[in-house]
């Protein structure tokens, strides 16, 4: 994304995923590009502050212009009031620390390149995660609004296209797009704290060397704490990418998800009047074999000198192997079609795909679903025990609860090496219900235990985890008031236990 030569500086290269399909928001989102790309254009360069500031005040007010317009669009529609108070928040932020920023720069005597490629990196970081998260999801209802669609339906398209996953990776987004904003507005104070004191260095060393070992002394320890800053803020930066990676992952399996369960619900109807069609045909195929055992009755012992042609055609096809084999294929095609009946089902009950509110479910079947889903990633690692305690149903959101079972059972999986046992347990305490997933797997080490649940971080090898999968998970349990507790010993095994509560409080219902 950062292209540095002699001959140019392309801050942010544009791609057709920004594009929001609203030609005021995209025109206005290529302008900041522009701005931007002029800012990143004069960073390899000493510039003058009268250039720079130009250029900052033009992008100051141009975005100050954008930001106005984004919110007029999304009073002049009645977007959503929680997207709108996220939204303008962040907006609020933004410029707040531009303006900080600018102030830092235009205060510098001379500024460099070190001064202002971290508000750059943050500038184009910070569009590109805004776009992607709380534009699209802004321009998905205005679509939906103009296309005709109710309030209500609008808000629930838009709701829909920013999924669970992703919805709880904006915000990780947004928290971190604080933390990093903050944390370039004090790399570059400290910059120019330098900058400054390199200054003051030079100026006392035509004076006093002794002078020029102490300030050399203070400008080292700058420097360290420079470095310390610098390498924090690089790993802010990866795990935002990281994040950003997982982010445009998660929409295209939101996609996925939607499509299979747009074809699960296809398939349906035709397997529902195939199986009623086999049914009917096999009453009919009954009602011809009574005729025709009539038939055979009636002309037993004379079917050779009466219909000759008849027994050489029955000859032929070799008629009572057909009145055999006939009920048999019937009855396997109506097995069959009961299996993908079945297969469409588990996929129903896996997804909820019409379940996104609060309601009471059967956590033991929705293990049982979560498990059918996963069954060819585990059959050929692990042996399945349930052992269930006819657990009452719980107040949750069913679909968020198979996707941390999910988690948890990929993980129990991926820690046996060859063949072991995963075990699932439910049981009940108190006013809790909780559900166990034991694996014979490898363990885990003591000094990673306190850690599994924080963003990103992963024992696995490269290219086999995202780490969010138990993070997103703690953060699903947590939203139902819910806790995960963990045992391992490594060598032995792992066992993850999720308690809930069997009833949420009426304000968890309404606000979740």
């Amino acid at each position: 994304m950062y292209i540095d030569t002699d001959q140019e500086f392309e801050a942010f290269v544009w791609d057709d995923k920004y594009n929001t399909d609203i030609d005021m928001v995209d025109t206005q989102h290529h302008k900041l590009v522009d701005l931007i790309n002029q800012l990143g254009a004069i960073s390899t360069n000493q510039t003058s502050s009268g250039e720079l500031g130009a250029i900052l005040n033009e992008l100051a007010n141009y975005t100050v212009y954008h930001f106005d317009t984004e919110e007029k669009l999304m009073e002049h529609y009645s977007i959503d009031e929680a997207h709108r108070a996220i939204h303008i928040k962040a907006h609020q932020h933004f410029t707040s620390q531009v303006t900080q920023a600018a102030k830092i720069l235009l205060g510098s005597a001379d500024v460099s390149n070190r001064l202002l490629a971290p508000l750059l990196k943050y500038l184009t970081n910070w569009l590109i995660q805004h776009i992607l998260g709380l534009d699209k999801r802004m321009t998905q209802e205005v679509l939906a609004l103009q296309a005709g669609d109710s309030h209500d339906d609008a808000v629930r398209k838009a709701t829909a296209f920013m999924t669970q996953s992703a919805n709880v990776l904006m915000e990780a987004l947004n928290e971190m797009y604080g933390k990093l904003g903050d944390k370039t507005l004090e790399v570059m104070k400290k910059n120019q704290e330098l900058e400054a004191e390199q200054e003051a260095l030079r100026v006392l060393n035509e004076h006093l060397e002794q002078r020029v070992k102490q300030r050399t002394t203070a400008v080292e320890q700058a420097n360290r704490q420079l470095l310390a800053n610098n390498a924090e803020l690089k790993q802010l930066n990866e795990q935002l990418e990281s994040a950003q990676t997982q982010l445009l992952q998660s929409e295209k399996m939101a996609s996925i998800g939607q499509l299979a369960a747009g074809v699960a619900h296809e398939i349906n109807n035709p397997v529902g009047f195939v199986n009623s069609n086999l049914g009917t045909l096999g009453k009919y195929i009954s009602s011809m074999f009574k005729v025709i055992d009539a038939y055979a009755a009636a002309e037993a012992g004379n079917e050779a000198r009466v219909f000759p042609e008849v027994a050489k055609i029955k000859k032929t096809v070799d008629f009572s192997y057909l009145v055999e084999d006939i009920p048999n294929l019937l009855k396997e095609s109506q097995d069959g079609l009961a299996r993908v009946t079945r297969i469409v089902q588990d996929l129903k009950d896996f997804s909820h795909v019409d379940e996104s509110t609060w309601q009471h479910a059967n956590l033991e079947q929705g293990m049982d679903s979560t498990l059918n889903v996963v069954a060819n990633e585990i059959k050929y690692k692990a042996e399945v025990v349930r052992e269930y305690a006819g657990i009452p149903e719980v107040e949750c959101m069913p679909s968020q609860l198979n996707q941390v079972f999910l988690n948890l059972l990929m993980n129990a999986a991926q820690a046996i090496d060859k063949k072991g046992v995963i075990t699932v347990r439910t049981g009940i305490g108190g006013e809790e219900v909780w559900v166990e997933v034991e694996d014979t797997g490898k363990g885990i080490a003591p000094e990673h235990i306190n850690r599994i649940f924080d963003p990103f971080f992963t024992t696995k090898p490269v290219g086999k985890g995202t780490g969010l999968g138990l993070s997103l998970s703690y953060g699903i349990v947590q939203k139902h008031h819910g806790r995960i507790e963990v045992k391992s010993e490594v060598g032995k095994g792992t066992c993850f236990r999720v308690c809930l509560p069997v009833q949420q409080t009426p304000t968890t219902s309404l606000h979740g």
